[in-house]
């Protein structure tokens, strides 16, 4: 008869015991500090960096230049808008095949993550080049009609610099493709957080408190209020 105990050269144990080395290895103090300092410093980084490219950007352009603000209407319906995403990611997992989905999702990732990253790591990248490098300027260029009802629709000025860090980027999203690794899905995630802030231009604090606030009430209903966003989360 068999002995109840395996070999622990073979990566099985006693019966309650990890079998195959699949169990998670037990929590310790230094551990939970360092996963709950790094949530506190993804939270924190993309805001401050965020707001100050934000604050560098407008100080670099005239007023005719600068984008498009968010009015108190807009905060107000931001929430609403989200919801209706949410939900309809939720209806989606509940009727179709998770695979299509998550295939469908992650090219959409792909394409934004490299594009979001690509525009984070432009100004760091731009310090690094030589001062000869052969920087030619390009333009991006899509209009709808002709003559003098000719109206741009897309109007996209870009240098070989940019195409490098694009370069770049597009390595991060094939690894996140692939792989789906959390080093690379963190990496569009701040990337994301960041370029949000840097372009979310509100027009005073009452369209701020608006928006923090039906997001506020926008996660404590849909994490807590009902199982929809945690099935979401896990369905990718």
């Amino acid at each position: 008869m068999d002995s109840a105990v395996s070999d622990p050269h073979n990566g099985s144990a006693e019966a309650g015991g990890p079998t195959n080395g699949t169990t998670r290895p037990p929590s310790t103090p230094e551990g939970i500090a360092l996963a709950y300092g790094s949530l506190l410093l993804m939270a924190l980084l993309p805001i401050f960096f965020g707001a100050l490219r934000s604050v560098r950007c407008a100080r670099g352009k005239n007023a005719s230049d600068m984008p498009e603000t968010i009015t108190s209407r807009d905060a107000a319906r931001f929430p609403i808008i989200a919801s209706c995403t949410l939900l309809g990611l939720y209806l989606f997992f509940k009727i179709f095949s998770q695979e299509y989905i998550n295939l469908l999702l992650s090219m959409y990732f792909f394409v934004l993550g490299i594009l979001a990253l690509s525009h984070t790591i432009s100004p760091l990248m731009n310090k690094f080049f030589p001062a000869n490098f052969p920087n030619r300027q390009y333009q991006l260029l899509f209009t709808q009609g002709s003559g003098e009802n000719k109206e741009e629709i897309i109007n996209y000025e870009f240098d070989t610099k940019d195409l490098v860090c694009l370069g770049l980027s597009s390595i991060v999203g094939v690894w996140y493709l692939l792989r789906k690794h959390w080093i690379a899905n963190n990496l569009f995630g701040l990337a994301f957080s960041l370029n949000g802030v840097e372009l979310l231009h509100l027009n005073n604090v009452s369209t701020g408190c608006i928006l923090l606030g039906g997001l506020f009430i926008y996660d404590i209903f849909w994490v807590f209020g009902t199982n929809v966003m945690v099935t979401v989360a896990k369905s990718f």
